[in-house]
């Protein structure tokens, strides 16, 4: 990590600079799932983990067998979430800060033969993808690593359909706001 950013300053370098480290470093959120984790997945056997032990909720997720499913992974690369998802059915994008941790989910993407689109940017800016574009938000606890989530979450509410879901790890930054949104359904567990 480069001692020279000042988060004060430029947060999205700083943050960028510390995930792409933690990449060199094996961190758990860095490591890649295995191919028989992608096996399962194809056959209807699969989970992703949002927090550091409890799988997300099967129910909470829509039916990916039944036709085109969007899913926006929100601040969630490393290739982890996105290929599972990828390989259960679901047509999947990933936007991520880090090129580092982009690059986990595209050497999986690529081992697997998994249609994954990688964008690289700014939580707080998602102006590359379009209004109402999105049927599924997946957005682990990435909201503690920026000092006010309001700007990620405005872009958020444009992407996602009406009437859809976003599954979030509450933050301070969350509870703190009382953000309440009307479009789509905050879930936790």
């Amino acid at each position: 990590m480069n001692p020279n950013i000042d988060p004060a300053t430029d947060i999205v370098a700083y943050n960028r600079a510390a995930w792409d480290s933690q990449v060199r470093k094996g961190n758990r959120w860095t490591i890649p799932v295995t191919p028989e984790e992608i096996e399962r997945a194809r056959v209807g056997d699969w989970s992703i983990v949002l927090t550091p032990e409890k799988p997300v909720p099967r129910e909470w997720f829509p039916d990916f067998t039944g036709g085109p499913v969007e899913v926006l992974c929100l601040a969630g690369s490393g290739g982890q979430q996105s290929p599972i998802l990828a390989a259960a059915g679901a047509k999947v994008t990933v936007f991520d800060n880090s090129p580092a941790q982009l690059s986990q989910d595209q050497m999986v993407a690529e081992r697997e033969g998994l249609d994954i689109k990688l964008v690289q940017g700014d939580m707080a800016g998602l102006s590359e993808l379009a209004d109402e574009s999105f049927d599924l938000i997946v957005h682990p606890c990435s909201n503690c690593f920026v000092p006010n989530v309001l700007p990620a979450w405005i872009e958020a509410s444009r992407v996602i359909e009406a009437g859809c879901n976003a599954f979030v790890i509450p933050s301070r930054h969350i509870i703190q706001a009382g953000i309440v949104w009307d479009k789509f359904a905050c879930m936790a567990p």
